[in-house]
């Protein structure tokens, strides 16, 4: 079983979406709700974003990359500089415009996942399942810890099971 098709338990993970587009937001926090988070917090624009990603800390944070005044490659570059508090927290990135050399850029500057709008669900539960499971345990919220020995145990108990694989299937 891959950590895609791993049930992950959302209600202690907090999200910030920082896009533009008040539809996009609603779009993505519906989602989230849907997985079963609690905490989703919203930002219209960078400022907004640095804003809450240094008081709230969320667990992770999906960001679109075309915004007016300042664009999210600058906001990634802000918010993972050094001195920069949230420097830990994972990001997607969630675009409508993802060219070769924007992917290139906005990975070389310490994004997690790239996404390209629009969005299904499955595809941006896959996208967070990978940025959880693969969090280093250092910085590791307490949520992804949770959800990595959830994993872990079920990896176990498959193994000793063979009908329980079956059963994440079906």
């Amino acid at each position: 079983m891959n950590s895609s098709s791993f049930p992950l338990d959302f209600s202690a993970i907090s999200f910030l979406i920082v896009d533009d587009q008040p539809f996009t937001r609603r779009i993505i926090r519906s989602i989230l709700h849907g997985f079963g988070s609690r905490e989703v917090y919203e930002a219209a624009n960078c400022d907004e974003a640095l804003e809450l990603a240094r008081t709230v800390m969320p667990h992770i944070i999906i960001t679109d990359l075309i915004m007016p005044i300042l664009s999210g490659v600058k906001l990634i570059g802000l918010l993972k500089a050094p001195e920069s508090p949230a420097r830990q927290i994972p990001i997607i990135v969630l675009s409508g415009y993802l060219t070769k050399t924007t992917a290139l850029a906005v990975t070389n500057s310490g994004v997690d996942e790239l996404l390209v709008k629009p969005v299904s669900p499955k595809a941006l539960y896959e996208h967070i399942a990978r940025v959880v499971m693969r969090h280093d345990e250092v910085h590791a919220p307490t949520s992804f810890l949770q959800n990595q020995r959830r994993h872990t145990q079920t990896q176990r108990k498959k193994a000793s099971n063979p009908k329980m694989d079956r059963a994440f299937v079906e």
